[in-house]
């Protein structure tokens, strides 16, 4: 089977898209763009190789034109892709209909059509990989869950290099920054939240991957700004490597900003400004296929839950028992000492023995992991769970959530 007559590369980079964001499955997703389950397969597969540059072969089998359309309705269709060339034929053509409903806009696939003969469906070359990503409860609206993360550096055209943090709203989409930030640092970083913050309220949960400065080596895994997050009352969430569907709305976003990184501008100021011109076309402008061809804005509200004038300190039961974390990371408990971590010095956390007489380790609503009887040391859950004969070992995968 072929693709559809919409600009092949768009329905090529909107299959991937909708595979990456895995809310149907791959049967269904052929089924609904028209192909074979072998053809997904392999459409899928060279992405994953060789990012947007392995969907750039044409099938050989001849597009059919549709029927002619309106010289005035042309131009108007002309005009709104080179005002929006990041935006496929569905796009542009959900903005004309929301302009003037009266007129007797052509199908998709005749804007396609269209686009294609004024050379305006153009190629995607810069290659740039997904992430990995894991399992989740689903977000049930705005701010139930932020993603956040860093998209691959480039070089403005004065040599500096940028890497930009992009953070976005899960459910509605809604892209909440876009910064020419320099490297992934807390530095750089925990400003650009508070500012978010203060504007937006505080989400629910914060998903991202294991790099910095989201995520670190350790049994915690934790850096001096997710510990912040933890004491606004953040819940974490990290992506496993290997299964990008799971952050998948945040990578597609990744994949249509792609341009921007092609064609840097001349400095930082500049590309910051450019970044801003984007998001908020995509936030405001931007149709978008799984809000029903709805923009972001229209999605989107603040959350509830503002930013407050200090971060709090926990509130433990008073059964727990409570301990400071030392400069050197280490607790002292039952006699002897349990490295924890060294971001969280000068921090209280709670240890509280279950039902099954585990005690399990805590910061805030957080957990951190569970204290071996035997070893005295800090390990995750699984870590204490019998292994298979012949499983090697592992306490913990570094990195990895507790």
């Amino acid at each position: 089977m072929v693709w559809r007559e919409t600009g092949i590369m768009d329905e090529r980079l909107g299959f991937v898209g909708d595979c990456l964001e895995g809310e149907e499955t791959m049967t269904a997703l052929c089924a609904a763009y028209g192909i074979s389950r072998k053809t997904g397969y392999k459409w899928l597969g060279r992405y994953r190789a060789l990012g947007p540059e392995g969907l750039v072969d044409l099938p050989r089998a001849p597009l059919a034109h549709g029927r002619a359309t309106a010289a005035e309705l042309v131009a108007r269709i002309v005009a709104e892709k080179e005002a929006h060339p990041l935006w496929g034929p569905k796009k542009v053509l959900a903005r004309l209909k929301r302009g003037a409903p009266q007129l007797g806009w052509p199908v998709a696939s005749t804007v396609g059509e269209i686009l294609k003969r004024h050379g305006l469906v153009g190629r995607r070359r810069r290659r740039w990989r997904p992430a990995g990503g894991g399992s989740f409860a689903p977000a049930a609206g705005p701010n139930a869950v932020w993603s956040g993360d860093y998209k691959g550096w480039f070089r403005t055209r004065d040599g500096r290099r940028c890497e930009p943090l992009t953070v976005m709203d899960v459910s509605s989409r809604f892209a909440l920054a876009l910064e020419a930030c320099t490297r992934p640092a807390e530095e750089e970083a925990w400003p650009v939240f508070v500012r978010l913050f203060a504007e937006h309220g505080l989400p629910e949960r914060f998903r991202s991957d294991n790099g910095s400065p989201f995520a670190a080596a350790g049994v915690t895994g934790l850096t001096p700004l997710s510990v912040r997050f933890i004491k606004l009352g953040i819940g974490l969430e990290r992506i496993s490597p290997g299964k990008p569907q799971q952050n998948g709305r945040h990578e597609r976003f990744h994949l249509t900003m792609l341009p921007l990184a092609a064609a840097p501008e001349a400095d930082r100021a500049a590309q910051q400004a450019a970044f801003d011109a984007f998001r908020s076309s995509y936030n405001e402008e931007r149709p978008h296929e799984a809000l029903d061809m709805e923009v972001p804005a229209a999605q989107y509200r603040p959350s509830p839950r503002r930013l407050p004038d200090r971060l709090p300190e926990p509130d433990y039961p008073a059964e727990a028992a409570v301990r400071r974390v030392r400069s050197n990371g280490e607790i002292k408990w039952n006699g002897g000492l349990v490295h924890v971590s060294a971001t969280l010095a000068g921090e209280a956390v709670a240890i509280e023995e279950s039902e099954d007489g585990a005690w399990k380790l805590r910061f805030h609503a957080h957990p951190l992991g569970i204290i071996d009887k035997k070893t005295m040391r800090l390990v995750r859950p699984s870590a204490l769970q019998p292994r298979p004969a012949g499983a090697g070992a592992d306490i913990s995968s570094e990195g990895g959530e507790v």
